[in-house]
């Protein structure tokens, strides 16, 4: 597991379950992604300053989705999708392989190992 940032880790303090273990980190534009054992985490940069919309959740289930959009030029998107609520994560070209990595993992959770 990657190092989290200290900033990312209080935002997470009052969001994690006392047994819940972070599995995977990636780093995107204005943000970070945190998958844990339970959950997918959005945690925008200075959530501290954005209650409502500082840090995102969506449960591990079939009713969530997550899709990478293509990349152009140097950027990229990803959406997240559940229940009816949207997310958009811009990524940069260095963050494509960490969010991809995570985005399979996700699926592969989600889906089984088929």
């Amino acid at each position: 597991m990657d190092q989290l940032p200290a900033a990312t880790l209080s935002a997470l303090a009052p969001v994690l379950a006392p047994t819940e273990q972070v599995a995977m980190v990636a780093p995107a534009v204005g943000c970070t992604l945190v998958l844990t054992d339970r959950q997918l985490l959005l945690v925008r940069d200075g959530s501290s300053y954005r209650p409502r919309s500082g840090v995102q959740s969506w449960i591990v289930d079939r009713t969530l989705s997550v899709r990478l959009g293509p990349v152009r030029q140097t950027t990229g998107q990803l959406a997240i999708e559940c229940c009816g609520r949207t997310a958009s994560v811009f990524l940069t070209q260095a963050n494509i392989p960490r969010v991809d990595a995570l985005v399979a993992e996700v699926r592969r959770r989600i889906y089984g190992k088929d």
